[in-house]
């Protein structure tokens, strides 16, 4: 699975969500696109689930999360290449 980076942590609303649905529209099978945030985007998560993505979020800080965003269906390849704590490319 290759990852896909984009970071958002310095735009302001709404444009994080914005820049997160464009890098969706545009990834491609087999990819994951990581999100760099500053905080949890909740309004997004329900949007990913009716769409048919997944997602998992981790939190470093109070200002500073990752959020990986994947096809459900590709949830196996996403455990396989992510441990917890780093993210390894299948």
């Amino acid at each position: 699975m290759e990852l896909v980076v984009v970071d958002v942590s310095e735009l302001a609303p709404p444009e994080p969500m914005t820049v997160i649905l464009t890098a969706l529209a545009d990834l491609k099978q087999g990819c994951c696109l990581l999100v760099t945030h500053r905080r949890q985007p909740f309004p997004l998560y329900e949007k990913l689930v009716q769409a048919g993505w997944a997602y998992h979020c981790q939190v470093h800080d109070d200002d500073n999360i990752s959020l990986f965003i994947f096809k459900q269906a590709e949830q196996l390849v996403f455990e396989q290449c992510f441990d917890g704590k780093t993210f390894h490319s299948a």
